[in-house]
């Protein structure tokens, strides 16, 4: 019945897979009678034919149009539904279990943040709250009986926020902002009301019977105003009167008539920093008090040590940020375990670094992020209860780069932690990809470490099953055996080639994995040792020119995420861990875009090794069927290519191989110093990276530096460096997995529209001609956007223009303010598309969006697609638009019409051959069709095929801005 569901399933999904084939999609151009503007006219550059006002309307009139096209039409729907991603989170399945050994998987954890020299300042800081008579702190909590307590604060004169969390609230509690005695604003509560006041101005809201109000204070005295939240729900807008000193240097809690109970209060400072154009302002916690007592920190590694007062944490569970910096995070788990013949704790990271205790014995002192498998046979103790407890240190970082927040406390972390109760000869790891596959069969490779710690070597079997798990589990499809030898001392590879007729392959459409089961079974036949985990069948490969996956043709789009997320007091915490839902949304932000790839970019400095390695992608990508483009722990950003962790490589790359959604490793982003050497430091370096890699992995591609313009090579060969003369490249350019590819920005960084009209670069017209490997655009960041500015009004960053606000004067041909924003984004979205449209026409194999996320530069780094608050840009929809699977447009980027131009349509498909109608449609800047014109019965080969069609015009129209809609009809 399984079976049968899950073919049901399977047609079902099909069915509404080949009707996602039809699309839709527009381009929009000038129409003229002027002879000037016939051939190809640039937007503005060398052929421009519209003038600075008129660009600026064209761009209006697209804002406009594809806003209402794309469904967005005020620019403020969020993009995924509230709850979306946790109701998806739900649906994941988690790794199977395995049945013979035992494996424990610690989820659970009590964890405190400390550091020396808290218990001294936090006395001394409570002594400022209890100074006045009526005052004290109970039970975690500042208590305020018929009182008035004040305190001195820096100074604030920008924007700053304010929370805290208000319990038995008496009828007058009220909170001031202060510049000496004189009171800027206040905010009063009590009897279900709430009053903000300033001056002359006083704004009303109301408070529910909650038994605890969360209070959020924003202030923003540039614009004179102020905004008051009730448990993060908009409450109050209320104006700072203009005669009062818009500067702040205390804050009052009154409660005069009754007791309120005040917990948590923090109260950051956001601070202008106009010598800094990439982090124009920084975070200052000028308040930060929960009111609860330092706990000692003493004998923490003991069973005995009372944690009941730490935090129960879920792993991966992070700490750091200002609020938590230069604190060790102390994590404790109590285990009760059985007999066992050997025990092996795994770690999937402590990040950067700290220590390890069994039974209050120090296992292991860790230095780096690498994944471990510690032994601990000799410290766990069986039949009765244990106590793990690990350290990690704190972390700042040194080396900070353009897209850094000022916050310089990137999070510290223990990654998720399991603990393996097995036999003393065991499977240490298992390793699976796909070889090949052909009509009806499969062929998987089996890598098998066997390990066994005795005096001789033993003998056995090994024991390899195969069956489907997901979406769907089903009985076992296949299985073999094989007998062993294993060596003592050592690690014995074992490798078993497993044919699977009529195989579910991987594919993003379809994502289907299978559950892979390895017995060890000793001479007599008796399981001693299982090890189980989930992959999918799936090949990658680059001839041709083309990227093929299981065999077809393929594209690899989509975006990639930097790691800073909202809200902006946490953003270098939650860095390089974040919660479980954020993995998701991630993935299904991708989807929504008709994306199929996401490249893992997590970074927080430059000159030193960089990123995550957090299996968590993985495993939620092979289930959501969204490929990787996977960084590691052990890459860097920039600098000198020498400083990628070549010994971490290989561990994070085995730690998970498994996964088929990972179909690339990338070792670095943009290192930019081999120029400074000699051509011997770009071909050591390849040669070092390649071999590192492929010594761990030979079933993915590599992608050596995602910037091959910054190393000598100047042609795709590597026949010739950068200035044109001849040079001897390293053989291993040429090695089946090695990939091409660059950061090509053709309509970015204030290019103007010449340089999208004469593409390609050089450099990618070699790689593009020789018809041989792939090549990406691993980064194209094509312009800035700013956001819907309404959605953020209260954040500091509100109206703060980005580092990169000149590139307007090279695109469009001045800065745009505030009040164009929709303009902005008009045209990021406009030359998007049709960059995106002509790098596909010239043959790229796919495109990653800088980035899909914002939060870099403090919340100011305006190319992503998305914005803070989850709101996609008018660029995400064009990335939808060039992402289909199937589409049709004008076969150039020529922007305006002149009376002698001709329009050539083409069709771009990847997949299945077909036959389809198209349908153009002429529509004015009101939306109204005004000529259609329908051809039927096109032939549309398969694979990745352009079919150009025969040219044509439309009547004459009066001159202005015009969409053209492209509609394709599949119903054969």
């Amino acid at each position: 019945m399984k079976r049968i569901a899950y073919i049901i399933a399977l047609l079902v999904f099909f069915a509404l897979y080949v009707k996602a084939q039809n699309s839709t999609v527009f381009e929009m151009r000038y129409f003229t009678s002027d002879v000037k503007a016939n051939g190809d006219t640039d937007f503005h550059g060398e052929t421009e034919w519209m003038n600075i006002d008129q660009r600026i309307d064209f761009l209006d009139k697209y804002a406009a149009y594809s806003s209402n096209f794309w469904g967005n039409k005020q620019l403020d729907k969020p993009l995924l539904a509230i709850k979306k991603a946790e109701e998806v989170l739900q649906k994941i399945k988690p790794q199977p279990l395995t049945n013979i050994r035992r494996t424990l998987r610690l989820v659970d954890w009590r964890a405190y943040g400390y550091r020396p020299g808290q218990l001294k300042d936090k006395t001394k800081q409570w002594a400022l709250w209890t100074n006045t008579p009526g005052t004290s702190i109970v039970d975690g909590n500042l208590k305020l009986k018929n009182c008035i307590v004040e305190r001195g604060i820096e100074k604030i004169d920008w924007r700053f926020k304010f929370s805290t969390t208000l319990s038995t609230l008496s009828p007058d509690f009220a909170l001031a902002f202060k510049k000496g005695n004189q009171t800027l604003l206040s905010i009063e509560l009590g009897a279900g009301e709430i009053v903000a006041r300033s001056g002359q101005y006083k704004k009303y809201g109301k408070v529910g019977d909650s038994s605890k109000v969360g209070l959020q204070v924003y202030g923003d005295l540039s614009n004179h105003r102020f905004f008051v939240t009730i448990d993060g729900q908009p409450t109050i807008e209320c104006p700072t009167d203009d005669t009062l000193e818009h500067e702040i240097d205390g804050i009052r809690l009154s409660s005069r008539q009754g007791e309120t109970s005040v917990d948590d209060i923090l109260l950051f400072n956001f601070v202008q920093d106009s010598t800094n154009q990439h982090t124009p302002f920084y975070t200052a916690l000028l308040l930060d008090e929960d009111f609860e007592e330092i706990l000692p920190i003493d004998g923490w590694q003991d069973l005995v040590y009372d944690d009941s007062r730490w935090q129960t944490v879920k792993l991966p569970s992070v700490h750091g940020g200002i609020r938590e910096k230069e604190e060790s995070y102390y994590l404790r788990k109590k285990v009760y375990v059985e007999d066992f013949g050997r025990a092996i704790l795994k770690l999937e990271t402590l990040d950067p670094g700290g220590e390890v205790w069994v039974n209050e014995q120090p296992v292991a002192v860790i230095n780096n992020r690498h994944p471990y498998d510690l032994d601990v046979t000799e410290y766990l103790r069986p039949n009765c209860e244990n106590i793990i407890a690990v350290r990690v240190k704190p972390y700042k970082a040194g080396h900070s780069m353009l897209h850094t927040p000022s916050d310089p406390y990137i999070g510290w972390q223990l990654g998720r932690t399991e603990l393996i109760l097995t036999d003393r000869c065991m499977i240490k790891n298992v390793f699976v990809h796909t070889a090949s596959i052909d009509e009806k069969r499969a062929l998987q490779v089996n890598r098998i470490v066997l390990q066994y710690p005795g005096v001789y070597s033993c003998k056995g079997k090994v024991e390899v099953n195969y069956y489907p798990w997901y979406p769907v589990e089903g009985q076992k499809v296949v299985s073999i055996e094989k007998e062993v030898e294993i060596r003592s001392a050592i690690d014995n590879m074992v490798v078993v080639n497993l044919p699977i007729e009529q195989p579910e392959l991987w594919q993003t459409g379809a994502p289907n994995l299978y559950k892979v089961e390895v017995i060890l079974r000793n001479e007599q036949g008796e399981a001693i040792d299982d090890y189980v985990l989930t992959t999918g069948i799936r090949t990658i490969e680059q001839k041709n020119g083309n990227l093929y996956v299981n065999n077809k043709a393929e594209m690899l789009n989509g975006a990639q995420i930097l790691g800073y997320r909202y809200p902006i007091e946490t953003v270098a915490k939650t860095n390089r861990c974040v919660p479980d839902e954020t993995v998701v949304r991630d993935l299904l932000m991708i989807k929504e875009m008709n994306g199929n790839m996401l490249r893992i970019h997590v970074h927080a400095e430059k000159d030193t090794i960089d990123g995550i390695n957090d299996p968590r992608y993985a495993e939620f990508a092979d289930q959501l069927g969204v490929y990787l483009l996977w960084q590691t722990a052990g890459w860097i950003r920039e600098g000198e290519a020498w400083n990628v962790d070549f010994e971490g490589y290989p561990k994070f790359v085995k730690q998970v191989y498994n996964h088929p959604s990972i179909v690339m490793w990338e070792a670095s982003n943009h290192p930019n110093r081999f120029k400074k050497h000699d051509i011997s430091d770009s071909n050591d370096y390849m040669e070092r990276i390649f071999h590192t890699i492929s010594s761990a992995d030979t079933s993915r591609l590599i992608s050596p530096t995602s910037f091959w313009q910054h190393t000598h090579y100047g042609n795709y060969e590597g026949t010739k460096d950068y200035k044109g003369n001849p040079m001897s490249p390293t053989p291993v350019l040429m090695e089946r997995l090695m990939t091409r590819g660059s950061q090509d920005a053709y309509s970015g960084y204030g290019a103007d529209w010449s340089y999208l009209r004469k593409a390609p670069h050089s450099w990618a017209a070699s790689c593009l001609a020789a018809n041989d490997k792939c090549y990406f655009n691993f980064e194209h960041e094509e312009s800035a956007a700013q956001p819907n500015w309404e959605l953020v009004k209260k954040e500091p960053w509100y109206k703060v223009q980005s580092y990169e606000w000149g590139y307007e004067e090279g695109s469009i041909g001045r800065k745009l303010n505030v009040e164009e924003w929709r303009i902005s984004q008009a045209f990021q979205a406009f030359s998007a598309w049709e960059s995106m449209k002509k790098q596909t026409l010239l043959g790229y194999d796919g495109f990653s969006w800088c980035s899909l996320e914002s939060g870099a530069n403090m919340f100011t780094y305006q190319k992503p697609l998305v914005d803070a608050v989850g709101v996609p840009k008018l660029a995400f929809y064009a990335n939808k638009q060039v992402f289909n699977r199937i589409w049709a447009a004008s076969d150039n980027v020529d922007v305006v019409y002149g009376p002698a131009d001709l329009i050539t349509p083409v069709i771009f498909n990847l997949g299945d051959e077909r036959i389809v109608d198209l349908t153009i449609e002429l529509k004015n800047d009101k939306g109204k069709t005004v000529e259609r014109k329908k051809i039927k019965n096109i032939q549309v080969d398969k694979g990745r095929s352009v079919t150009k069609l025969d040219c044509f015009q439309f009547k004459p129209k009066e001159d202005g801005c015009y969409f053209i809609v492209y509609t394709i009809t599949d119903e054969y």
